[in-house]
């Protein structure tokens, strides 16, 4: 199974997809992962409805990736979250509603990487519902 079919589980199978540290200095802790010898992405801007949301920085694995990340809205550093691949974002998010997570509703998401344009949808549970961290779904709908 290559890297683009891990992003896309098949129904029934998780996958861990990636997990985010949210850090107050982006660059400063780019600087410490290329110094243990990872290769970090380039800054990416993250938007949604116009608004900017934070800035991440990746270090890509064979499976997955490492986020580093400086959100708007989370003021805490730390290891925040753990995302999930999925299949079905509106299956999972249905699950969590049925299990009284509240979940947001889905977001549509796409960011440029390599002069391509990625997309995916989201599915996180309502603000709160998870204050020690949070665990979320991405479907890859252009795995790359």
């Amino acid at each position: 199974m290559d890297a683009a079919e891990l992003q896309r589980p098949p129904p029934g199978e998780l996958f861990l997809d990636h997990v985010s540290h949210f850090v107050r200095d982006l660059d400063a802790a780019a600087g410490l992962l290329e110094q243990l010898g990872f290769v970090v992405a380039p800054v990416s801007v993250q938007e949604v409805a116009g608004s900017r949301v934070g800035a991440n920085r990746c270090v890509m694995l064979e499976q997955g990736y490492i986020e580093i990340l400086t959100p708007t809205l989370q003021p805490d550093p730390g290891l925040r979250l753990a995302c999930f691949g999925t299949p079905d974002a509106e299956g999972e998010h249905r699950r969590l509603a049925d299990h009284g997570f509240e979940p947001q509703p889905v977001v549509d998401l796409q960011r440029e990487l390599d002069s391509n344009t990625v997309r995916f949808k989201v599915v996180r549970p309502a603000s709160g519902k998870m204050p020690e961290g949070r665990i979320q779904y991405v479907q890859h709908l252009t795995p790359q």
